[in-house]
């Protein structure tokens, strides 16, 4: 009986002790956060929200600067294919040119977001005033249709309003965006981007393409952080461009209890938050009176729940930093497998769309940067990126032998001056698919105006003297066609290395091309 008294008595000492220790910890807690909730509540929230302001504003810039790597990419489309000053002077050429300037926009301009316009304008010195493209907005069924382009003659240079977009990169020879403005040729208040095109030491023209601007502020007018804040928009030097209340054009004054949170956009523009105080402590009082009363509960609870919820979280959030380190290094292949019903697997899965929207753009980009616009066979980038991985390769013993072949057409160059860059581009297509068909197994590479480059290896290096003499017989049998430009004459030039590791591909490279020359001196 006694015994059972004195368990009895320890057990309740022990209650009392972790109670009364539990009851301090929560008057310190509790007089604790009475204590600092001031300044927890401002300066915890003052950091989320620099956070989340910089999430919408990365938002705005993504859109801005899928704007800027559109129209980069049509600039580095244009330009490849403008191999002569005389595509834009003769008026049969320009009119080519123009149509598959067009053909291109018109295939590509879906993928910008809200584009009211996108236009390609040739210098007006040297063209028709009304010369380009000009795909724009209708007011009708608000579809994206081919349009007269302006006609430069009918405006002064000065006239920022109608011919503004065209001057002022071509005076600053460099990518800009345009301040908000009305154009008034199509009636639209718009933000434009401007890439003026400069090949053949001249001014070319101009590539752009213009976004509704009430798309930008709609997306700015819909941001919502706490109550009662709001977001605006002002130019470079201060004065307002959007704002829920102030007129354009006037300057910004902060309101008194306010946090004024400011970030830069891609285009120059100044994105403001104004979010009242009032705001970032209206449930302190709740916080405080909250905080007493689960105190000794969290206590107890927290310890052993954060010990198993961090554990998976942490290994969740491991997971997808080594995702995202791996996806850095270019890994597309890379596989994530998490299966979470939560915030992390939504960000488990925007990772992966992520990097399938990457892996498109990558291959989309990859596509135009390292194809020849004119044969469809790969490009010098693509060559030189070719080289690198193929020495890679060669390191690892992936590669033990191969051959290059360097093949020149002897005739481009006089076709050009005879016949016109047209007929110079039809030699090119069909040396270009002799060359294709014969060395099918084998990439092909156009490395410069009149050279082709093949590597070989496998069953092409092993049948390489086969495989040549068939493409020259493939050549000469051209030389009966009617017209000169359908006549193909090559000179080739082979180097074969046996040993890879003995010599670089760049080396072989050189002794094909010396080769080439060496067979071209001995036709002449």
């Amino acid at each position: 009986m006694m015994k059972h008294q004195l368990r009895a008595t320890i057990q309740t000492k022990i209650l009392l002790l972790a109670l009364a220790g539990l009851v301090l910890c929560a008057l310190a807690f509790g007089g604790l956060c009475l204590h600092t909730t001031d300044k927890v509540v401002y300066e915890g929230t003052e950091k989320n929200l620099h956070s989340l302001t910089n999430i919408e504003t990365i938002k705005i810039n993504n859109r801005l600067k899928s704007v800027e790597q559109y129209v980069n990419t049509l600039n580095i489309a244009i330009t490849g294919m403008l191999d002569s000053l005389g595509q834009l002077t003769d008026e049969k050429l320009l009119q080519e040119f123009t149509g598959k300037c067009s053909e291109l926009i018109r295939l590509t301009i879906g993928n910008t977001e809200k584009a009211v316009a996108a236009y390609l304008r040739f210098n007006p010195e040297f063209t028709p005033p009304t010369s380009g493209v000009f795909m724009a907005m209708t007011a009708t069924d608000h579809e994206l249709r081919f349009t007269e382009p302006t006609d430069f003659s009918k405006f002064s240079p000065d006239d920022t309003a109608h011919v503004g977009w065209y001057y002022t990169p071509i005076r600053t020879k460099r990518p800009i965006w345009m301040p908000p403005y009305m154009n008034k040729n199509i009636g639209i208040y718009m933000i434009s981007y401007v890439i003026p095109i400069f090949k053949f030491d001249k001014a070319i023209g101009v590539v752009g393409v213009d976004v509704d601007f009430d798309y930008i502020t709609r997306e700015i007018a819909s941001i919502q952080i706490l109550d009662n804040d709001y977001a605006f928009l002002a130019d470079r030097y201060g004065n307002i461009l959007f704002h829920p209340s102030i007129p354009k054009g006037r300057q910004f004054t902060q309101p008194e209890n306010t946090l004024l949170i400011q970030s830069k956009l891609a285009n120059g523009m100044d994105l403001s938050f104004v979010i009242p105080k009032s705001s970032i402590s209206a449930n302190r009082d709740n916080l405080i009176k909250n905080l007493i009363l689960i105190t000794m509960l969290i206590l107890v609870a927290f310890i052993f729940a954060s010990l198993i919820f961090s554990s998976t979280l942490t290994k969740s959030l491991k997971i997808l930093t080594d995702y995202a380190n791996r996806l850095i290094d270019g890994k597309m292949s890379t596989n994530l497998n998490i299966r979470r019903n939560d915030e992390i697997g939504d960000l488990a899965k925007s990772f992966v769309n992520a990097k399938m929207r990457i892996a498109e753009t990558m291959g989309h980009m990859k596509g135009l940067a390292f194809k020849d616009p004119i044969t469809n066979v790969r490009n010098r980038n693509s060559l030189d990126h070719y080289i690198n991985e193929f020495n890679i390769k060669v390191s690892s013993n992936e590669i033990h032998s191969y051959g290059v072949i360097v093949a020149s057409i002897d005739d481009l160059f006089k076709i050009k001056n005879s016949h016109g860059n047209s007929k110079a581009i039809n030699l090119l297509r069909v040396a270009s698919k002799l060359i294709c068909t014969t060395f099918d197994h084998s990439p092909v590479f156009r490395a410069n105006e009149d050279e082709f480059v093949i590597i070989l290896m496998s069953d092409d290096l092993k049948n390489c003297t086969e495989l040549q003499e068939k493409l020259k017989n493939s050549a000469e049998k051209t030389l009966t066609a009617e017209h000169p430009w359908e006549q193909v004459k090559l000179s080739l030039g082979i180097a074969i290395c046996n040993d890879a590791l003995s010599s670089s591909l760049s080396e072989q490279l050189v002794i094909a091309e010396n080769n080439m020359l060496k067979e071209r001196e001995d036709l002449e």
